[in-house]
């Protein structure tokens, strides 16, 4: 079993590259959305045994809380890479024999299948890494007792691969498109509506920049 850890900021300062589409209001709610179609996904996969939220925003936390996932809370918003380290060892407390899958909050195409394939890929050989579009990480998952120090940014992927080879440990790359896809720019919202009309964060989008054409 394996243990997914979301890592999310919300309120009205996310997702800033996406102010030419949608007000402050609208990204909050956009990272809600997204959240809510993660921890669908991954509570749909088997191999998943605990998720957990890393969060700053009371109002994610409340939306983890109701579909079932434990609540990692921060005292403010430090970045992406702290909250992992924050999470790491809450999670690596209460599940020491568990391969423990760390996601970025902004992958709304995530499905249940690639997750489960990420947690058993990390089970045999030590790590797991799944690629971003833009050369960052969509996932890293690592099997009990593999420390590698999350370095989440642009360019991670490599950083990350070149930190598990200097420790001499077994990497498997999962290159897949619900992993690698995050949605962080227009045009990520774009392909994301196109990808997956029916799910939650496709609808919001949808319905948010219907409603900003027509004015």
């Amino acid at each position: 079993m394996g243990q997914v850890v979301i890592a999310a900021r919300g309120g009205p300062q996310a997702k800033s590259r996406l102010a030419e589409l949608l007000s402050p209001e609208d990204r909050a709610g956009l990272v809600e959305v997204m959240l809510r179609d993660m921890l669908e996904a991954a509570a749909s996969a088997p191999r998943v045994g605990g998720l957990w939220v890393v969060t700053p925003t009371a109002a994610l936390a409340d939306i983890a809380r109701e579909a079932g996932a434990q609540v990692i809370d921060q005292a403010e918003p430090v970045g992406l890479n702290a909250a992992f380290r924050q999470a790491l060892a809450a999670v690596g407390e209460a599940a020491p024999y568990e391969t423990i899958a760390l996601l970025p909050g902004d992958l709304p195409l995530l499905a249940a299948g690639d997750l489960e394939a990420a947690l058993a890929l990390a089970e045999a050989h030590g790590v797991a890494l799944a690629p971003a579009i833009d050369g960052g990480t969509g996932a890293l998952v690592l099997r009990a007792g593999v420390e590698l120090t999350p370095r989440f940014g642009a360019r991670s992927f490599g950083v990350h691969s070149e930190q598990a080879a200097r420790r001499g440990l077994s990497v498997a790359v999962l290159e897949t498109e619900s992993l690698a896809r995050d949605l962080d720019r227009p045009e990520d919202a774009t392909y994301v509506m196109e990808a997956a009309p029916g799910r939650r964060t496709a609808l919001f989008l949808s319905e948010r920049l219907s409603r900003l054409t027509a004015q």
